[in-house]
């Protein structure tokens, strides 16, 4: 379920805005002076569909509309002692919530917390639990806990705190594992049945479909194995008319054995050859089964993460988020994409984003200073000093 608008006045006791967030290409930009409550725009919509609702105790606003494509409105109004919000669809009210101040002064702890749950239900009723994906401003500083298992840089069981490229790294071995293991156990099923398929196949293939079939195989081999999720090629058989309901079969298999891969393929394809089209000078990234990635240079070193500079960390933070952190059609909060990325990366964001929206299906909000990254696409953007 996509966003259409969002209403907000009183914000801050100073602004009154209503943004459009619904065009054809499902990306909207935010811009603006600093104070005008660019990057509050976006916390507000990511603490309201992530179950915050504390957040709006504190923040001094007056109302908050925000209305989906299917005119879907979910509203929130600020009272001195409480915060109430309304579900709406087709001007009939479907749910209430009071939050209050003082969570005892009209409800147990009980009822409050039954109440909340029932507006929850309706609420995810309706905008079927739209997921929202915030990337913050604030995307190297921070650090990241991580529970690691095993021998998994070299440590027991213990908690370890990482730069944020480091847990974007580990986690990408993490999926790589995954993916490994289940391709495993389907390559198990599969082979374990093949003797009786064999003996019930009636059907043959011409050379026509086998050649075509086996040449498009062979390249997503090939893909997978430059990712190291093969260790080598399949072998294509000669074609033998004879044999055609043999060739089917194993055929089908070899095609079934790596479905597994087929979304993960389309990521690390477009993750890697964003970062790999001219961004980063004399280094080149790549995926590793051990370590998720390295970067190498080009005489073959392969380079610490926090080598990189800021803003190449930057981007390949952001890029892991936007194509491995987030589902399909996840709605993306983007704040502050221009931090620390060079005129010409920021030139070439919009067209990223578009690249992985296309993939993703997602819908993006970008709040940004940055006329490089709006680019030529003044058509997307609501300021708010307008």
């Amino acid at each position: 379920m996509k966003l259409s608008k969002i209403e907000i006045k009183g914000l801050f006791d100073i602004f009154d805005y209503s943004i459009p967030l619904h065009n054809e290409e499902s990306l909207s930009i935010i811009t603006g002076p600093n104070g005008f409550g660019k990057t509050m725009i976006l916390n507000i919509i990511d603490s309201l569909f992530n179950n915050n609702l504390a957040f709006f105790q504190t923040l001094v606003f007056g109302s908050i509309l925000i209305e989906t494509e299917d005119k879907t409105k979910l509203s929130l109004v600020k009272d001195q002692d409480y915060v109430l919000l309304q579900l709406e669809k087709h001007d009939i009210v479907l749910a209430n919530y009071k939050l209050e101040q003082n969570i005892n002064k009209l409800f147990s702890a009980e009822e409050q917390d039954n109440q909340l749950s029932i507006f929850y239900q309706k609420l995810n009723e309706v905008l079927e639990s739209p997921k929202v994906h915030l990337i913050k401003e604030q995307r190297l500083i921070n650090r990241s806990s991580l529970f690691v298992s095993g021998n998994l840089l070299d440590q027991d069981e213990e908690e370890l705190t990482i730069d944020t490229i480091h847990r974007c790294a580990i986690e990408l071995k993490g999926l790589l594992d995954r993916y490994t293991q289940q391709s495993y156990i389907i390559n198990q099923q599969i082979d374990s049945t093949f003797p009786k398929r064999l003996l019930t196949e009636n059907e043959k293939i011409s050379i026509e479909e086998f050649n075509n079939r086996f040449r498009i195989l062979r390249m997503k081999h090939e893909k997978l194995q430059s990712f190291g999720l093969m260790e080598s090629i399949q072998e294509i058989p000669i074609y033998d008319e004879r044999n055609a309901n043999v060739l089917l079969v194993y055929l089908k298999d070899s095609e079934d054995k790596i479905k597994v891969f087929e979304g993960l393929l389309a990521r690390l394809e477009l993750f890697t050859s964003i970062l790999n089209s001219s961004r980063f000078i004399y280094k080149t990234i790549k995926i590793d089964r051990k370590k998720g990635f390295v970067f190498i240079t080009n005489k073959g070193k392969e380079l610490k993460l926090t080598e990189l500079s800021s803003g190449e960390q930057h981007e390949v933070v952001m890029l892991y988020e936007l194509i491995f952190k987030t589902t399909l059609n996840t709605l993306v909060l983007i704040d502050e994409p221009e931090l620390s990325l060079h005129v010409t990366w920021q030139k070439g964001f919009l067209n990223d984003i578009l690249q992985i929206m296309k993939l993703q299906k997602m819908q993006v909000i970008i709040a940004t200073h940055s006329p490089q990254i709006i680019n030529d696409r003044w058509d997307l953007v609501f300021n708010l000093e307008t």
